[in-house]
């Protein structure tokens, strides 16, 4: 993750340099906060497993669902699980997505081929 920032940074700085301040950097502001989303949930664990925020306040699970099932799915999630699996994650990998994409300029270039295909079909 420290590495696509570090990229998305150097392209703000290369490829966009007379854009408006969030058109330039835009791709690597959306890929930060990305990477903090993505993190959230495994920095949970860290802190669950070395007692810095201790169970129950930081269980991913109910415990009520974990002793009458022995399955942990999604149905079983409390409201850290929620939070953390959930939101925060798919939220991450979301914007990972949009900041990347943005950064690959790919609506315009699916412009670009669209307009080709016009032509050839033409």
């Amino acid at each position: 993750m420290l590495a696509l920032n570090i990229y998305m940074l150097h392209c703000a700085f290369k490829k966009r340099k007379k854009l408006p301040h969030f058109k330039k950097f835009g791709p690597f502001y959306f890929t930060v906060v990305a990477a903090f989303f993505i993190l959230a949930d495994i920095i949970r664990h860290v802190l669950q497993d070395t007692d810095v925020w201790p169970a129950p306040g930081s269980n991913e699970y109910r415990p009520e669902c974990a002793q009458t099932t022995s399955q942990e799915n999604i149905k079983c999630l409390s409201l850290v699980g929620w939070i953390f699996t959930i939101f925060f994650t798919w939220s991450g990998f979301v914007l990972l997505f949009i900041g990347t994409m943005w950064n690959a300029n790919l609506i315009s270039k699916l412009k670009q081929v669209r307009q080709q295909w016009k032509k050839l079909r033409s």
